[in-house]
């Protein structure tokens, strides 16, 4: 129970390993909300307990606003903050020159811009926190740089950029919030799965890159989110943990 009595927020928690993570943060004894763009209050009546599901899009100031005063209504603060929520299912190999002006904008609106927007809306909480922090998920793709996902890969190089940024900024400003990254490998979350022509394309990638033989499940996505939320990464900050079974180490 090392999260007893801490209330979290998470975004894009509905599915996949937002899902897990929110989980694992109730096994923990966290206080939940789930916040996703849709699936919210239906992930928590499942989870039950200590959790609630609030309608939210990271890309909207207002919409993370009114997600953050839900979590202090309920729970009396915010102590954790997840920003898990991106645009990742559905990509395929694209090269640079065909990607859509659109796709790249709305990718980055969610996968950069929510990150900050979720961080900005929930800083005033988390700075009266004894024990706030922030952990973005960023993705081993960014140390890569797979060809043919350029605008993917920018995201998410931005967000362990920002996550660095972030850091300096909370000591600077005396806030005593700490922030770190987890950065998955490609991992069999029910949404990739679902998605079977991409899901085959890239888990034979990843297959033959990783040391671990075994693919990645979204639980060893939640034990490494856990850990930086608890007293354990009570001395961690600007880190990017990258989980991926020895993708990254074996390049």
């Amino acid at each position: 129970m090392k999260l007893q009595g801490r209330t979290a927020i998470i975004t894009g928690a509905a599915t996949g390993i937002g899902r897990a993570i929110a989980e694992l943060f109730q096994k923990e004894g966290a206080n939940v909300v789930i916040a996703d763009i849709k699936g919210a209050p239906e992930a928590a009546a499942e989870m039950g307990g200590n959790t609630i599901g609030v309608e939210a899009n990271v890309t909207s100031k207002d919409s993370m606003a009114a997600a953050a005063a839900t979590a202090e209504e309920k729970f009396g603060g915010i102590d954790i903050l997840v920003n898990n929520a991106g645009i990742f299912t559905g990509l395929n190999y694209t090269p640079m020159e065909a990607i859509e002006e659109a796709d790249w904008r709305k990718l980055m609106d969610v996968n950069v811009m929510g990150p900050w927007i979720a961080t900005s809306a929930c800083l005033p909480a988390l700075r009266k926190s004894e024990a706030g922090r922030v952990i973005n998920i960023a993705s081993v793709i960014a140390h890569l740089g797979i060809p043919m996902m350029l605008h993917y890969v920018s995201s998410k190089g931005a967000v362990a950029a920002m996550t660095r940024a972030m850091a300096r900024e909370m000591a600077v400003t005396k806030s005593g919030v700490l922030v770190n990254a987890v950065s998955p490998g490609y991992t069999h979350s029910e949404n990739a799965k679902a998605n079977t022509d991409q899901h085959e394309a890239f888990e034979g990638v990843a297959s033959s890159m990783r040391l671990i033989e075994r693919a990645s499940e979204p639980k060893d996505i939640a034990n490494a989110v856990a850990f930086l939320a608890s007293d354990e990464g009570g001395y961690i900050t600007g880190q990017n943990i990258i989980v991926d079974g020895g993708i990254f180490f074996s390049q």
